[in-house]
C-alpha cells in the first residue's frame, strides 16, 4: 500500500532541505516528470496615502524533473496620517502542465499537492493620545490542480487577521493532499491576498504590516514598524505551493492459501 509519509518526505525534503553532492552511481529517472507549458501569473497592487507595498513576486521552480514550486511573495505596509491609509496585494496563477511518462510499462502516475503561508502580522500600539487603529490580514491561500473542468486537488490555507497592539507569525500548512491520476494535461490554479489598514493619527506615528516576502523591498521608513521581527528567518517567507508527482504504489499481493 502507498505510504503517505514517504511521499510527504520526498516532497518536501527535495523543496525545504539543501543539496549535497556525493560520489555514487548515477540516480534513476523519476517515472515521471512535469513539463510546464503555458502561464498566466499576476502580482495586484493597491495603495492609498501613507502606504506602501513591497515586492509582488511569483516565481515558478523546478527542482527536480517531477516537482514544481510556486512561492507567491511580498509585503504591505500602512501609516497614519490625516487620512486614513491602505495597501493590499492580490496574486493569481493559471500554470498550465503536463505529466509525461519517462519509460513504458509504468503504474499510473500519483500526483501531491501542498500549500504553505509564512509570514508575520503587525499592527503598532496607537498610544496614550492615539484612537485610531489599524488591521492586518492575510487572506485565504489557495491553490487547485484541475483536469479539463474536473477539480483533481485542492489545498486552502486558512485566513489570519489581527488588529491593535497585536503581533502575529504565521507558519501555516495544508496538505499533502494526493490521488491516482493519468498522464496528460492539468493546469494548476493558485491565489493569495494579503492587506492593511489605518486610521488617522498625527501624533503619535502608528503602522499596519503584513510581510510575505522572502527578499523585503519596504522603505527604511518604516523600520520601525517591522523590529518586532527583524531576527526571523526570511527564506522560506511566502505562500509556496508544491506540485509532486511519483508513479502509484504496486497492489499488496495476495495472501497464499
Amino acid at each position: 500500500m502507498f505510504d503517505r509519509r514517504s511521499f510527504l518526505l520526498a516532497g518536501m525534503t527535495t523543496v525545504l532541505a539543501p543539496r549535497f553532492n556525493f560520489a555514487a552511481e548515477p540516480a534513476v529517472a523519476a517515472p515521471y516528470r512535469i513539463v510546464l507549458r503555458s502561464r498566466h501569473a499576476e502580482a495586484i497592487p493597491t495603495r492609498a496615502k501613507d502606504a506602501q507595498t513591497g515586492g509582488g513576486s511569483i516565481i515558478v521552480e523546478q527542482p527536480e524533473p517531477n516537482t514544481v514550486v510556486v512561492t507567491m511573495g511580498g509585503s504591505v505596509v500602512a501609516g497614519s496620517a490625516f487620512h486614513q491609509s491602505h495597501a493590499s496585494l492580490a496574486f493569481e496563477l493559471t500554470q498550465d502542465l503536463e505529466i509525461v511518462p519517462t519509460r513504458a510499462g509504468l503504474r499510473p502516475p500519483r500526483l501531491g499537492l501542498i500549500g504553505r503561508v509564512i509570514g508575520t502580522l503587525q499592527v503598532t500600539d496607537p498610544g496614550k493620545c492615539g484612537k485610531s487603529c489599524g488591521t492586518s490580514e492575510q487572506g485565504p491561500a489557495t491553490a487547485s490542480l484541475c483536469a479539463g473542468d474536473s477539480n483533481l486537488l485542492a489545498v486552502s490555507v486558512p485566513p489570519a487577521a489581527l488588529s491593535c497592539c497585536q503581533e502575529l507569525a504565521i507558519n501555516h500548512r495544508e496538505g499533502p493532499v494526493e490521488a491516482v491520476a493519468a498522464a496528460g494535461g492539468y493546469t494548476l490554479s493558485g491565489s493569495f491576498r494579503i492587506g492593511v489598514t489605518q486610521g488617522k493619527g498625527v501624533w503619535h506615528r502608528q503602522a499596519a504590516v503584513a510581510d510575505f516576502d522572502p527578499a523585503p523591498q519596504l522603505d527604511g521608513f518604516w523600520a520601525d514598524a517591522l523590529k518586532p521581527f527583524r531576527a526571523v528567518p526570511r527564506r522560506d517567507f511566502g505562500f509556496k505551493i508544491v506540485v509532486r508527482v511519483v508513479e502509484d504504489a504496486a497492489p499488496p499481493a495476495a495472501p497464499e492459501k
